[in-house]
């Protein structure tokens, strides 16, 4: 169960599990403050911007958003009186004022996001300042596998000394931490990049106010007249997306966390760590530098995504290479400035000379223009050249882009002979600089920047800023973010069928069973005899998967192989899914049969509950044959053959439940570790989760902490999409945090060795709840014939799809309105805007009722795993949080006013299904967690929820009163405002109906946070 941390919706500010029945001091104190400065700012804003009677309707609005606990309910509503009034204000609105409306309480829902990450940020800052370490001999500390409280490095290593945790334990561990976080576009968070820049200054000028408010009152006032004037601006930007993006937008989007954030936040992570470790393990080496690195599907994930192609793969590669260039080419530019020995007052070692006088030869124009001016500072002069380097490597990655992948390569540059460019985009057909100048690897790079610093530690200095460079180089190499290629497996089976086809064989690839298949496979791989013949004229289709591995081949050839070495196969089934992908491979010159090597990490990525149960038996035939075991020990330097395995929670879930879902990736996990050691094979488990519960979001520390005991061994990979980003990385504090616990938590889950996954009669209970939710839940989803017609009806789906914020279809298949081919984004997204959130939790109620009534006595049982079973806190924590954002009175109201009439008793009886599973979930969580209302046990989560859930009502109901109107549109020839709501007859075209609905997705969005 692998979640993100962020991916909780409010200000978990330590993901606390503890059962204070007060939110947190600090953060009561900040919400309340900032909370109260930014509603001034909100509606000060709308004062300036609307008209006095629309503005005084809105603010009216928000304010019937007013407090009616319910008994034992999930959270804090309008009451029935308010709703009332609600609904009146809403009917009353013409189009445009509705517009205003959901505009309104967008932006009021992005401040409130911002104004939590900046406490958030406050709550971390303060967890480092010093505290008295905790006596080794305190008996009230609880055991390591139930220490959920996010720890920082200080905390878990002081924590870990007083254990009596072995030094040389804990090195093994650093030795072998390896984390890596591969960020992908699939996009939930909705924002547009250009409002999320104006965010940041917000969020910037909320802070200088913070900061100023001990200072004079004309600091204040001028801060604050510029936050109105920022917010004004924001206000007349567009929030919807102007044109459907490309995938290069989509890069764009994802590398700005990098350049904004984690380009600087990366050292300082690392600092932290080196100091916390020496506090109280002195003599314990630190891990290397990239022990936390990074992965992207931006531009290289081609599943159900046709733009895609080779050349965008390679552009993205190029784009990356670039902004890594110039980051470097600013930063030692910068070290030149400040490296000004000079050899008269300083040694400098023999290495360092000898370097100099090798780039005297190489660089003889610019030893003539520098040597004189540096001609006693040698570092600066060594950096001169280094900066040469650079420049010309960053001339030459231009001359790529240019010439594209499919270019000839001459051995040195890869590009063609006589072609360079003048870093203008436009080539011409000047002879290009000698090869040996640039740098030809990041190696070389690395090199120079140690021989400075040996240098000058030779003659006892240090310099902070090189050591940072020296830790972004490790880190970021010049890739910046290694590539994952991912494709669908019938793409491959496909392409092979056509080739076998080409080549007359007897049984054709398609027609081959299973075994046929494989056997067909290793045959191929272990020759070199080319299959592929490259005068042929393909398929469209299988040109482009022929040429995906050529042009990998050649990224590999440019770039490394660190650049793109991992190739995911979604829905991968059975062994010849990765044979496939490695045949493929082979042709391209990826994979040596004689050696044997291969440069390519293929991954299978099971994702149904099927493939799921099915993943241990296909591992298992791949290790026992002797050719594959070959394969991945090729890859690595020393040490054990490396495996990793995706793990998918979006299919699974829209498979069978989030209850059903989560077991069956909990025990697959498992055994395929159990397996791997048996074989000797190091496991690298791949979680591939989103932003909400439903499609593995979540609290990342205790998610981490409930992965299987022995799992994990400090590797992990995880997908981080969506509203996760922007939560997680847009603040340098925030992403420090959320890099420094997912790090703890990792240690702290390799060192717990408490076998509590292996109790058997708690696997069996967990066996039945699966069983009995999976039957629950596609009872309803998959069995019900009207379920997809009240998905479509009752939630915003097709209006969703409108939303210009992803290249890649909603659907995997182009025109098909099934469940199947629905992706599993839209799906937890429709649900969300709806207020059902019923990928969610939907089935855990009705396993939980089963069990007792088959045995009351369980919920002892229960309770006893809710306290001492990771796997299972965390299941029931985060059906409750989920569960806390439901509301069902508001759900109801999309069911009653978006349903056509002739589905009205069908859908009536679905929505009693979903209402009683509904209570019945609710109520049996919180015996089971022995609170009274959902989230107890976190107080500072609950005050934000309930502050949320109870603002966000008017944009429930303004957004089935615009859809409404819009699908009224779609059935009738267009009516005027008069007929909807008495007003000055104005007739609103499809176009605006749509346009209004569209911003109300927006701002429930902001609202709920985790969407999908």
């Amino acid at each position: 169960m692998i979640m993100t941390r962020s991916a909780m919706p409010f200000i978990p500010m330590r993901e606390s599990l503890a059962t204070s029945t007060e939110p947190k001091p600090l953060v009561s104190q900040l919400l309340g403050e900032r909370l109260e400065l930014v509603e001034d700012l909100w509606e000060t804003v709308l004062r300036s911007e609307c008209p006095p009677e629309q503005a005084d309707r809105l603010v009216q609005l928000k304010q019937l958003s007013a407090t009616d606990p319910l008994e034992g309910g999930a959270t804090i509503l309008p009451n029935a009186t308010s709703t009332d009034a609600i609904v009146q204000l809403i009917r009353g609105m013409d189009l445009s004022e509705a517009i205003a409306a959901a505009r309104a309480f967008s932006l009021y829902f992005q401040l409130v996001n911002i104004l939590e990450q900046h406490i958030e940020e406050d709550s971390y800052l303060e967890s480092l300042k010093l505290q008295p370490e905790p006596p080794s001999t305190d008996p009230f500390l609880p055991p390591l596998a139930s220490q959920t409280e996010p720890a920082t490095f200080r905390e878990l290593f002081q924590r870990l000394r007083n254990l009596n945790v072995p030094p040389a334990q804990i090195e093994n561990l650093l030795r072998e931490l390896d984390i890596r976080l591969v960020f992908t576009a699939h996009p939930t968070e909705i924002v547009r990049h250009t409002v999320r820049h104006k965010q940041r200054k917000v969020a910037a000028l909320i802070q200088q106010l913070q900061r100023s408010s001990l200072a004079n009152i004309e600091d204040d006032q001028r801060i604050r007249l510029q936050l109105e004037e920022e917010i004004r601006l924001w206000w007349r930007t567009d929030e919807l997306h102007q044109f459907k993006p490309s995938v290069l937008d989509e890069v764009d989007y994802a590398l700005h966390y990098f350049q904004q954030v984690l380009f600087d936040a990366m050292p300082q992570l690392r600092q932290r760590l080196r100091t916390a470790l020496s506090g109280s393990y002195p003599d314990v080496l630190s891990p290397r530098d990239a022990f936390c690195s990074f992965g992207s599907w931006v531009g290289s994930d081609r599943d159900g995504n046709p733009s895609v192609t080779p050349e965008i793969t390679w552009r993205t590669a190029c784009y990356q290479r670039q902004l890594m260039l110039e980051r470097y080419i600013h930063s030692v530019g910068k070290l030149r400035d400040q490296l000004s020995i000079s050899m008269q007052w300083s040694q400098v070692s023999p290495a360092l000379l000898e370097s100099l006088e090798m780039d005297r030869l190489r660089f003889p124009e610019i030893y003539e223009e520098r040597a004189a001016r540096y001609r006693l500072e040698p570092y600066r002069l060594k950096l001169s050249y280094t900066l040469e380097r650079l420049q010309l490597t960053r001339q030459r990655n231009q001359q790529l882009v240019d010439a594209g992948w499919e270019s000839p390569c001459d051995g040195h540059s890869g590009l063609p002979s006589a072609f360079i460019g003048d870093g203008s985009g436009v080539g011409n057909l000047a002879s290009p600089p000698p090869p040996e100048l640039h740098y030809g690897s990041v190696d070389e790079f690395r090199a120079d920047l140690e021989l400075v610093r040996d240098s000058l530690e030779s003659t006892g200095l240090g310099c902070e800023a090189l050591e940072s460079l020296l830790s972004q180089v490790h880190i970021f190499a010049f890739c910046l973010a290694s590539l994952d290629i991912r494709q669908e497996s019938t793409r491959h089976s496909d392409a092979l069928d056509e080739v076998s086809r080409y080549l007359q064989l007897p049984v054709p690839y398609g027609e081959m069973d299973e075994e046929q298949r494989v056997s067909w496979l290793l045959t191929e791989l272990k020759t070199r005899r080319p299959l592929v013949s490259p005068a042929v004229r393909w398929s469209d289709a299988t040109h482009e998967t022929l040429a995906v591995f050529r042009m990998l081949q050649r990224l590999q050839q440019e770039f490394g192989a660190r650049i793109c070495r991992t190739y995911v196969i979604s829905m991968s089934h059975t062994v010849s899914d990765l044979l496939e992908v490695l045949l493929l491979a082979k042709e391209a010159g990826l994979v040596d049969p004689l050696a044997p090597h291969s440069s390519l990490l293929v991954v299978p990525l099971f994702e149904t509950v099927e493939d799921l149960q099915r993943a241990p038996a296909v591992m298992e035939r791949l290790f026992c044959e002797p050719f594959y075991r070959a394969l991945i020990a090729s890859g690595e330097e020393g040490g054990p053959p490396l495996q990793e395995v995706m793990l998918g929670y979006s299919d699974s879930n829209k498979d069978s439940g989030f209850l059903s879902s989560n077991w069956e990736i909990h025990k697959a996990q498992i055994a395929l570790e159990e397996l791997a050691s048996q074989h000797g094979v190091a496991l690298r488990l791949f979680h591939g989760r989103g932003g909400s519960v439903g499609r593995g979001g979540g609290p990342a520390y205790q998610a981490i902490l409930a992965q299987p005991s022995g799992t994990l061994k400090g590797r992990i990979k995880i997908t981080e999409q969506g509203e996760v980003l922007a939560s997680k990385y847009s603040l340098p504090e925030l992403a420090l945090y959320n890099l420094e616990t997912m790090t703890t938590a990792v240690l702290q889950n390799s060192l717990v060795s408490a076998p509590v996954d292996d109790t058997p009669s708690w696997n069996e209970l967990m066996a039945r709840l699966a069983a009995r939710s999976r039957d629950h839940y596609r009872a309803l989803v998959h069995d019900n014939p009207d379920l997809v017609a009240f998905f479509q009806q009752v939630t915003p789906i097709e209006e969703i799809s409108k939303l210009q914020i992803s290249s890649r279809p909603a659907r995997r298949k182009s025109g098909a309105k099934d469940l199947s081919s629905l992706r599993a984004i839209p799906w937890v997204f429709g649900w969300t805007q709806s207020r059902f959130l019923l990928p969610s939790w939907f089935g855990v109620g009705a396993a939980l009722e089963e069990e007792l009534h088959r045995d009351p006595g369980q919920l002892e049982l229960l309770r006893l795993l809710h306290q001492r079973w990771p796997f299972f806190r965390m299941l029931i924590s985060k059906v409750e949080m989920t569960l806390s954002k439901v509301d069902i009175d508001l759900a109801h109201h999309y069911v009653q006013a978006l349903g056509r009439e002739e589905n009205r008793d069908a859908f009536e009886r679905i929505f009693q299904t979903i209402a009683a599973e509904f209570q019945r979930t609710r109520d049996l969580v919180l015996r089971i967690a022995g609170q009274e209302r959902l989230l107890d046990s976190d107080p500072a989560l609950q005050l934000s929820v309930d502050l949320r859930n109870r603002t966000i009502v008017p944009l429930g109901y303004l957004q089935v009163a615009l859809l409404r109107r819009l699908r009224d549109q779609n059935r009738q020839p267009p009516m005027s405002e008069a007929t909807a709501a008495g007003q000055d007859g104005r007739t609103y075209s499809r176009s605006e109906l749509l346009r209004g609905a569209l911003l109300t997705i927006n701002g429930i969005a902001a609202g709920m946070r985790n969407t999908g």
